[in-house]
């Protein structure tokens, strides 16, 4: 698979992940934003600009604490939203070491929590108002 297809791919997951925000224009263009930056750390990390990559993972930390981040009040999208700004952490840790393989992995991590998360939201156990949902079986 050529960059192109990869960074399409992704595109598309996003685009489709920021429909769930689209009740919230604040969320959605928070969404839009992080498409942006996951793009600029894919291309980052296919032309080992190990510069770019570490300002994108800085912006997606300080991203993932703004207001308009929070699509949900639920303790399960908490912990996604920890370990995505975690993993954040870490590719701009690894862009400064200059050590691709750790930003590669960090970049992954990080790609898998906005799947899972964006899975959680679609599914519908994160309702709105933050109570667990019921769901039935």
């Amino acid at each position: 698979m050529n960059t192109k297809q990869v960074v399409g791919w992704f595109t598309c997951a996003a685009l489709a992940g920021t429909v769930l925000g689209a009740g919230d224009p604040m969320t959605a263009e928070v969404m839009r934003e992080k498409l942006g930056l996951s793009q600029q750390l894919l291309k980052g990390l296919a032309l080992q600009d190990f510069t770019s990559m570490r300002a994108g993972a800085d912006r997606l930390v300080k991203l993932s604490q703004a207001s308009g981040w929070t699509a949900r009040q639920a303790p399960e999208y908490e912990l996604f939203t920890t370990e995505f700004r975690r993993a954040a952490a870490e590719m701009s840790r690894a862009a400064a070491d200059k050590n691709i393989d750790g930003a590669t992995l960090a970049y992954t991590q990080m790609t898998v929590s906005c799947v899972s998360c964006h899975k959680y939201l679609r599914d519908g156990r994160a309702p709105a108002t933050g109570r667990p949902a019921t769901k039935e079986r």
